[in-house]
């Protein structure tokens, strides 16, 4: 039997990765927030796949030290099988002015980048031979692709953790939401360099449009009503939208399959791999990056 961590995983793209991979034998440590959803999402999944074996864990992505909590847990031997995969999945969209993690971060790059840089730097040795790591990105990140949505706008990591002002405009919460998953690219490429040499696959996974998700949470009553509504016409009709069950079959390959044993530092676009935007292909930038999120986790740490 394998392990995978998925973060995330209480609803969504993520608790329908865990019920596919659950039902081809692996052992599911489902990352939540909240107890209770975490809980629930098990028996969930216990009843969609009577035979899984799943495990509930608190990892809250916003809170640096629950994650460093969360992988010191992991990294227990012997709780159970063998570390296989890693899926980080969870992520946040805010839309109503500049909300801070627990640890006084941007939360937008808190929860989508700095807590799953953390959790996969801290696990990363315990994966065997031929393990893999998925980070769940977006296609927001190029707008030639994102159907509207505003560019992602990069800056300093400092800044991005850190804005010093508020960005009055009414895209802003989606830029930033942009601008993390460009952030997971480049996590992905500095990563796949890093284990050059090593029998480790990292890469990014697009799912596409999923208008069946809760990512939307934070739009206004009305605005997640209509999308709702609307979810099933927009996963028919619109190029590369697709529900979250879809979507998860896909990314339950990524995890799975053998044909990916060999695949690194890709970006997939549901069952293929595909093309980034020019603006993530920055060596600079991925090299800033990860310099610097090691130097903003490891003082958040610090401090608490």
């Amino acid at each position: 039997m394998k392990t995978v961590v998925i973060t995330g995983a209480t609803a969504g793209l993520g608790l329908h990765t865990a019920a596919h991979l659950a039902g081809r034998g692996w052992h599911v440590v489902l990352g939540h927030r909240d107890e209770m959803r975490g809980q629930s999402a098990a028996r969930r999944l216990r009843q969609r796949v009577p035979q899984a074996s799943v495990e509930p864990l608190h990892i809250d992505l916003a809170d640096l030290r629950s994650v460093a909590r969360a992988a010191e847990r992991l990294r227990q031997a012997g709780q159970r099988p063998p570390l296989h995969a890693i899926v980080g999945n969870a992520g946040i969209q805010v839309i109503d002015g500049v909300r801070r993690s627990v640890d006084g971060y941007e939360l937008t790059f808190a929860t989508n980048h700095l807590g799953h840089h953390l959790l996969v730097t801290a696990l990363v040795d315990d994966l065997v031979d031929g393990g893999r790591i998925v980070l769940v990105s977006s296609g927001t990140h190029w707008p030639k692709k994102s159907m509207g949505f505003p560019a992602p706008r990069w800056a300093a990591p400092a800044e991005l953790a850190d804005p010093q002002e508020a960005d009055p405009a009414p895209t802003a919460g989606r830029v930033r939401y942009a601008t993390s998953k460009l952030a997971n690219i480049y996590f992905v490429h500095e990563l796949a360099r890093r284990l050059a040499g090593r029998p480790i696959m990292v890469n990014a996974y697009d799912p596409g449009l999923m208008p069946d998700t809760a990512l939307s949470r934070d739009y206004p009553v009305t605005v997640r009503r209509l999308y709702r509504l609307a979810a099933p016409v927009i996963a028919a009709l619109v190029p590369g939208a697709r529900s979250s069950r879809s979507a998860a079959r896909h990314l339950g390959v990524l995890v799975d399959d053998p044909r990916f044993a060999s695949t690194t530092g890709a970006y997939l676009e549901g069952p293929k791999v595909g093309d980034s935007s020019p603006e993530s292909h920055d060596v600079a930038r991925e090299r800033e990056l990860w310099s610097a999120s090691e130097h903003l986790v490891g003082e958040a740490l610090a401090r608490r």
